[in-house]
């Protein structure tokens, strides 16, 4: 039996805002809820508001949520995470103290028969020319050397103050750029491809082309939205706190 579940773009750790509290407990709800009733998670980025992995130092207000996350591999979800925009750099950490696998841009996979595309997204709006460019820097072995050099109590604050200007041009995306979305998707369907799961935009979207489906999971900022694969449907859903 498969039950998967998609998220994407819940950005914990953003600057406190005016529903925390209710933010942390919805989230944590629905991982309990796939820890109980799920076979896979797939978080398709941006899981924190920062992510970058320290050798030694994991941000405290973190421990929630990871810890929580441990708890689902332990009752048996296979869990995966590829990296988003705000996610600098996934080194080992998950795969080895979490047992999550982790993933540095797109993740192609089969389940159930159907063939899954995610990515996401970032980069895919024609007009990221200079964002596509300073990805390339932000993900370079050399930057992340440098990086690690940086104190964390200087490193993870400047880094929030970054993904803070990166997340308010990401609420600011209009609706221009939503054909090169629906474009990308429809170029996997050309592949072959049955679903393409994508997020960033913060803007939840179900297009269908022939029987094939593109998903926007929105966020969990605002709109507590996610996927969910029976095994024979991929439905675009808002998540209301069961436990």
């Amino acid at each position: 039996m498969t039950h998967a579940f998609f998220i994407s773009d819940l950005h914990i750790g953003e600057p406190e805002p005016d529903n925390a509290a209710q933010k942390q407990e919805i989230i944590l709800s629905f991982l309990k809820n796939v820890a109980l009733n799920g076979t896979h998670l797939f978080i398709v980025g941006d899981l924190f508001d920062f992510w970058y992995e320290y050798k030694w130092v994991i941000p405290k207000k973190h421990f929630p949520y990871l810890h929580q996350l441990r708890l689902l591999v332990e009752a048996g979800v296979e869990v995966h995470y590829l990296a988003g925009n705000h996610d600098f750099y996934l080194g080992e950490f998950f795969k080895k103290y979490i047992g999550i696998q982790t993933w540095p841009d797109e993740y192609e996979f089969e389940l159930a028969g159907k063939k899954f595309f995610l990515y996401h997204g970032d980069g895919v709006a024609k007009r990221d020319k200079g964002y596509r460019f300073m990805k390339k820097i932000f993900r370079n072995p050399v930057s992340i050397w440098f990086y690690r050099w940086i104190h964390p109590d200087w490193g993870i604050p400047f880094a929030r103050f970054v993904s803070g200007s990166s997340r308010k041009y990401t609420n600011q995306i209009d609706m221009r750029d939503e054909p090169d979305y629906i474009a990308f998707a429809e170029k996997q369907f050309e592949r072959g491809v049955d679903y393409v799961l994508m997020g960033h935009r913060h803007n939840p979207l179900k297009h269908k082309k022939d029987g094939r489906i593109y998903i926007n999971l929105g966020d969990w900022i605002e709109k507590f939205t996610y996927a969910e694969f029976d095994g024979k449907e991929l439905e675009l859903k808002q998540y209301e706190q069961t436990v």
